[in-house]
This record gives structure tokens, C-alpha cells and sequence, in this order.
């Protein structure tokens, strides 16, 4: 009877442990997914005669063997609207309209590496009018029936399409700016706060009387965005950024020191060296670029 007893009580105990590590045991999730490495554009290259940019993208996806799938770039403006740029021939484009391009996988591994995986986007194909412009690419995995499995990354460029420029964004006819000097003053004070004093010189063409901003972007070195919640220092897209009014009041307008001050405090920064980066651009009240002015190099011990 005790052994018949003790036998029960064993089994009971089993059970109870078995119950209380499967319940603490994780469940795996099934929901297909992938990780980003990296991704770099050869520019200038030819595919079947035509001219344009090879984007190479490494990347790993996981839950998606046999799947059929998308790597999907969809292009936009690099400015205070981050507008998508719209198709205009139904060759490159999404199903809403946008300037798009994809490349077709179906992994036959989980996990599977995608280790340069590339997808050639012709310049013409962007859409744009002569002149000088700074974009970004949302890449993305997506479901071949559409919906997103994954986000991978946002990269930002430049590109310049030759020609004669006869209108910018908005319509306006002609504007052109000429830059022509950047400078810092490190550790002043304005209200009590510490900071630096960005000034720039340049002249513009055509503006009279269009309201307008020399808006100043941060950016580590090496092309990414420093983001804020400081209202009073972050664009439309959540950047670091500092804003100056202007309004010529002559159609050939000179600015030789127009200033403005950030505080040190707005920048969220690791301790020690930071190698940043101005991107100055003019651009319209309403956002939407004039005209990129210049890229400017600088450090901030914090």
C-alpha cells in the first residue's frame, strides 16, 4: 500500500513538473521577419544601355522558406514633407501611384542570408525635373500579395539630374541660390544657454518677396539622422534641426551673415567625440526644397 501510495505521489509530481516547464517553455514564433545588414548603391551604371544606380541590400529572413516575396524600394523627397515621389509612366511603381522598384525571392533556407542581393533602378525612372536633389530610399520586405513583412532600413542620397531647370517644387519659376561660406561659433551663450552660432553666406535669384527657410539638418558623419522630441528643434520628420526665416525683398537678394543658435543641450549624444554634420538647405514656408546649399563637417565633445 506505501509503495502503491508513493508510486501515485511520484507520478502526480512528474506531471505537475512536466505542466510547469511547458508552460515556461517559450513558443516560437512563426511570423515571417528579417534582420538588416546593410546597403550600398553603385551609381552611374548601365543595364541593357539604360543609365542608373545598382542598390545592393544584405539582409537575413527568417520563417520564409518557399515563400514568394518582395524586396521593395519606394523613393521619396529628403525634406520637411518627405513627400513619395509619384510615377509618371507605369514602368517603376507601387499600386498607389509611387515611384517604386522590386525584386522577386522565394528563400529555400530558414534562416536565409541574403548576402548582395541587387536591384538595378534606371535615373530616368525617378521622375524628376533637372536639378538637384536629396532623396531616400524606404526599403522594405513585402508579401507578394502585398502588406509588409519586414522594414529594413531608410537610406539617404543625392541626386542630380542634368539640364536645364526651368521650374522648382512647387512651381515657382527660376529661384536659384549660389552658397558660398559656412562657419560655427563653438560655446556661446543666447538666453542663458550654451551652444554654438551656425552663420551662413549666400545670395538668392528670383525669391522676392516668397517666404522661405535656411533650414539646418544634423547628421552623424556617416549619413544618419539625429532625431529629437525638443519641439523647437526637430523637423516635420522627427530631425535635429534649426530654422531661419527669410523673405528677399529684392529679386537678386544677398545674405553675407545670416545666424542662428542651437543649444548643446538639444543634441542626445554619446559621451565623448561625435563626428556630425550640417545638411543647410533653403527651403519653401510651406517645406519642400529650393535648393541644397551645403554638407559642413563638424565635432561636438559631449
Amino acid at each position: 500500500m506505501k509503495k502503491l501510495l508513493l508510486t501515485s505521489t511520484m507520478s502526480i509530481l512528474s506531471l505537475c513538473s512536466f505542466l510547469f516547464l511547458s508552460a515556461k517553455k517559450p513558443t516560437k514564433s512563426f511570423t515571417p521577419n528579417a534582420t538588416f545588414d546593410k546597403l550600398w548603391i553603385d551609381y552611374d551604371v548601365f543595364d541593357n544601355g539604360i543609365k542608373g544606380m545598382k542598390i545592393h541590400v544584405k539582409f537575413t529572413a527568417y520563417e520564409m522558406k518557399d515563400m514568394d516575396a518582395f524586396l521593395a524600394i519606394y523613393f521619396q523627397s529628403d525634406d520637411e514633407n518627405a513627400t513619395w515621389l509619384m510615377d509618371k509612366n507605369k514602368k517603376y511603381n507601387s499600386s498607389d501611384g509611387y515611384v517604386a522598384v522590386y525584386r522577386s525571392i522565394k528563400p529555400q533556407y530558414d534562416p536565409a542570408v541574403f548576402n548582395d542581393l541587387d536591384v538595378f533602378m534606371p535615373y530616368g525612372e525617378l521622375d524628376l525635373e533637372p536639378g538637384e536633389y536629396d532623396l531616400a530610399m524606404d526599403v522594405k520586405l513585402i508579401y507578394k500579395a502585398g502588406g509588409m513583412i519586414s522594414k529594413l532600413t531608410t537610406h539617404y542620397f543625392e541626386y542630380t539630374k542634368p539640364g536645364t531647370k526651368t521650374t522648382v517644387a512647387g512651381g515657382t519659376p527660376g529661384i536659384t541660390a549660389t552658397f558660398k561660406d559656412l562657419w560655427i561659433d563653438f560655446d556661446v551663450y543666447e538666453n542663458s544657454q550654451k551652444g554654438m552660432k551656425i552663420h551662413a553666406k549666400f545670395s538668392v535669384s528670383s525669391m522676392k518677396n516668397i517666404e522661405g527657410f535656411l533650414a539646418c539638418y544634423f547628421e552623424k558623419k556617416d549619413g544618419a539622422r539625429l532625431t529629437t522630441t525638443n519641439s523647437t528643434y526637430r523637423s516635420k520628420t522627427g530631425q535635429l534641426a534649426v530654422y531661419k526665416s527669410i523673405t528677399p525683398a529684392y529679386d537678386q537678394a544677398d545674405y553675407n551673415d545670416i545666424s542662428m543658435f542651437i543649444p548643446y543641450s538639444a543634441f542626445d549624444l554619446s559621451p565623448g567625440r561625435n563626428d556630425l554634420k550640417i545638411d543647410a538647405d533653403l527651403i519653401y514656408k510651406e517645406g519642400g526644397m529650393i535648393q541644397h546649399l551645403k554638407y559642413f563637417d563638424f565635432w561636438i565633445n559631449k
